[in-house]
């Protein structure tokens, strides 16, 4: 049969966005499984009515599934076979248009950890912008590992298939093996840059759930590659703190916003999808589950948006900051940028009040890069010269009672510490005043294009002289 890759006529439909959303959900245990819930507004959460279909069809229990750009949505069934498969896992396919009432098809059948009999666990899915959709699996142990495909569609039989299926290596965090983490019941998905993020619950159940990112650079290109994951942000619940259960789904709205989903046994009104949106380094949750959504068994999600501009506009690498040689100097590297303008260094004394000290304009072409990019800003700084000009001052005193006759030092010692005292209180304006035990808190304020902005963490900078 003759077969061919479809790459964009049905996502460019999908992710032009009409300012509601289209989110697929599917369980790994509930009958019919896969649903479309539509009319979702992407930036409260709010709104949406769940379509579900191929009723009746055991074969669309799954916990990992993806939106492809050729109208298909692609699962791995959750059935004993893929369970316990000894390395050999099974893709299916099925239309993503519940109205038409599709049925589903295997598509994919073969063994991918080679001439090991461990058990492949798979769990996530999620296409990136390129087209190729992405997977990642686990062992016993919890090695993580990741693969892609491309999708396409069969000429005679209008279904979609499988092309090109590659092994991409392993996952690092922190350049250290993730054993102990539970990728296997969290989630990947992909911005519009082919930036990568991924969905961790670190431990058990009401543990922590985290994202971590990686920038479309970092992800290996080989089958003996790495992809080291760095930064990571903290999923926080309606109510502050951890979710109860599992945060088992992950994917992008139509504004660059994400989408969660929630298991939750004992309150099953609590369990669902949820909106997410950035605060410096968490990812907050709106209050209520998704309309038609707050089914507690939901294992993945899909959507098939790429917006340009993401939660996430810039991904710092390493701050550096320090206080020599009467200046501040502060180092700081960028991952990635989308639509990134500028930064402006805020400073504080106390680690409360911020000032803004100086700006510095993205080096990224267009506001835009995945790549590293090195910055460093500098600015001179005040010494606490005020305490100095009181100290003379106190001394001087001292010597008029001490020594009434010696004028001449006197009056030399009160010229001195006006002098300093009036330095201190007419010193510029865009000076910094490094005092107490001198250190400074640093900060650096990002600003989109739109004019948006986000926070970086607060790093100390102590003198070094």
């Amino acid at each position: 049969m003759k077969k061919y890759l479809a790459f964009f006529s049905f996502i460019l439909c999908t992710y032009v966005g009409s300012g509601q959303d289209i989110i697929y959900t599917v369980s790994n245990y509930t009958s019919p499984g896969i649903r479309q819930i539509t009319g979702v507004d992407p930036d409260n959460g709010t709104g949406g009515t769940a379509t579900s279909y191929a009723t009746g069809d055991g074969t669309t229990l799954s916990a990992a599934m993806a939106l492809a750009n050729n109208g298909y949505l692609y699962y791995i069934p959750y059935t004993e076979s893929n369970v316990n498969n000894g390395g050999v896992i099974q893709i299916y396919s099925i239309a993503a248009n519940p109205s038409s009432a599709p049925s589903s098809q295997e598509v994919f059948n073969d063994d991918i950890n080679g001439t090991t009999t461990a058990t492949a666990i798979c769990r996530t899915m999620a296409a990136a912008p390129d087209g190729w959709i992405y997977l990642t699996y686990s062992d016993e142990s919890g090695n993580i590992s990741l693969a892609r495909f491309q999708p396409g569609i069969d000429t005679e039989s209008g279904q979609g298939t499988v092309e090109n299926f590659e092994l991409r290596g392993t996952f690092t965090l922190n350049n250290t093996s993730p054993a102990g983490t539970n990728l296997r019941n969290g989630d990947i998905a992909f911005d519009g840059s082919g930036n990568l993020y991924v969905l961790i619950n670190e431990d058990e159940v009401g543990s922590d759930a985290v994202i971590y990112f990686a920038p479309q650079s970092a992800i290996s290109s080989t089958s003996d590659g790495e992809t080291n994951l760095v930064t990571k942000y903290a999923v926080v619940s309606p109510e502050g703190g951890n979710f109860r259960e599992y945060v088992v789904g992950l994917a992008v709205s139509s504004t660059g916003n994400f989408y969660i989903a929630v298991q939750d046994d004992a309150d099953p009104s609590q369990g669902g999808v949820y909106l997410l949106t950035r605060s410096n380094d968490e990812f907050v949750v709106s209050g209520i589950p998704v309309s038609d959504a707050n089914a507690r068994d939901i294992a993945d999600l899909a959507t098939g948006y790429f917006p340009a501009s993401t939660i996430l506009p810039v991904v710092y690498g390493s701050i550096a900051a320090k206080v020599a040689n009467g200046s501040l100097m502060l180092n700081w590297s960028t991952l990635s940028e989308t639509n990134n303008a500028r930064f402006e260094i805020e400073v504080s004394a106390d680690g409360e009040s911020f000032t803004s000290i100086g700006t510095v304009n993205s080096k990224a072409v267009n506001g835009n890069s995945d790549r590293t990019i090195d910055y460093h800003f500098s600015k001179s700084v005040d010494m606490p010269v005020a305490a100095m000009g009181i100290s003379l001052f106190s001394l001087a005193f001292g010597l008029l009672l001490a020594k009434k006759r010696n004028k001449a030092l006197l009056s030399v010692v009160m010229i001195v510490g006006a002098g300093l005292a009036f330095a201190s209180c007419s010193k510029s304006g865009d000076q910094v005043d490094v005092s107490g035990d001198s250190k400074l808190f640093v900060r650096i304020v990002q600003v989109d294009k739109d004019g948006k902005k986000s926070t970086s963490k607060v790093i100390t900078a102590y003198r070094a002289d």
